[in-house]
């Protein structure tokens, strides 16, 4: 992508345009909270815009890093929005907190070319792409990139992530101790081998089966009654 993109402005005769990185914030002691657009759906100052629905699903732990270098922090949370890449971390890195914008590193999948006979508007147009990382750094390739909102991390937004963290962690474990149980499976059983004695040798040892006590059948009343006539009639004799 972008070798075409070059190569169109070769045609068209276009220089590269100048990285002005913008003034530092002040420094600040402290954990601090960073929002705003990582990667806007606008065409950057290298001719490239990232599509609000290019994104393929985030995987967790993306690192957040000063200037695509050193680690910054921690990205808490990247959704997608009809604007843009909205990203809000956590950062630690004294020269990371006076930065003014953000930057990413993506895997592209999918780019058009737009307008390409147009000298000033031709751009690539990303339609899928993976997150890699999100950058801190005062020399954004796309301006609009701005922090949006800087605030110190307080205690209750410090609870909020712990428990949210633990939450999640709670559902992996809950998730790996299902797979555990459901890959459970019964001991085996011993089964007993064949007995090598003779067919003979089996007989005689076969104890000689007893058999249970039978109890005695309750009288009918029709039993009854021929038992008396018997009786009368005996008498009769």
């Amino acid at each position: 992508m972008q070798l075409e993109l070059k190569r169109l402005a070769r045609k068209h005769r276009i220089a590269p345009p100048p990285s002005v990185p913008t003034a530092p914030l002040p420094p600040v002691d402290g954990d601090w909270i960073f929002e705003g657009l990582a990667a806007p759906a606008t065409i950057d100052s290298e001719r490239t815009k990232f599509a609000a629905e290019c994104w393929m699903p985030v995987r967790q732990n993306i690192p957040l890093l000063y200037r695509h270098g050193r680690l910054a922090g921690e990205v808490l949370e990247v959704r997608t929005t009809d604007k843009g890449l909205h990203v809000r971390a956590l950062v630690r890195d004294n020269e990371a907190k006076q930065c003014t914008h953000f930057s990413v590193a993506a895997t592209i999948h999918g780019y058009q070319l737009r307008e390409v006979n147009n000298r000033e508007s031709f751009h690539a147009v990303i339609t899928c792409a993976a997150l890699d990382e999100i950058t801190l750094t005062n020399a954004p390739a796309n301006p609009a990139a701005v922090v949006l909102h800087r605030y110190r991390q307080s205690a209750a937004v410090e609870f909020y992530d712990i428990v949210k963290r633990g939450i999640i962690c709670a559902q992996g474990v809950v998730a790996a101790l299902r797979v555990m149980n459901a890959a459970q499976v019964a001991p085996p059983q011993t089964v007993a081998g064949p007995d090598k004695r003779s067919a003979c040798d089996l007989a005689g040892s076969r104890p000689t089966p007893v058999k249970a006590p039978t109890r005695p059948r309750p009288k009918t009343e029709f039993r009854t009654l021929v038992d008396a006539i018997n009786a009368t009639s005996g008498q009769v004799q």
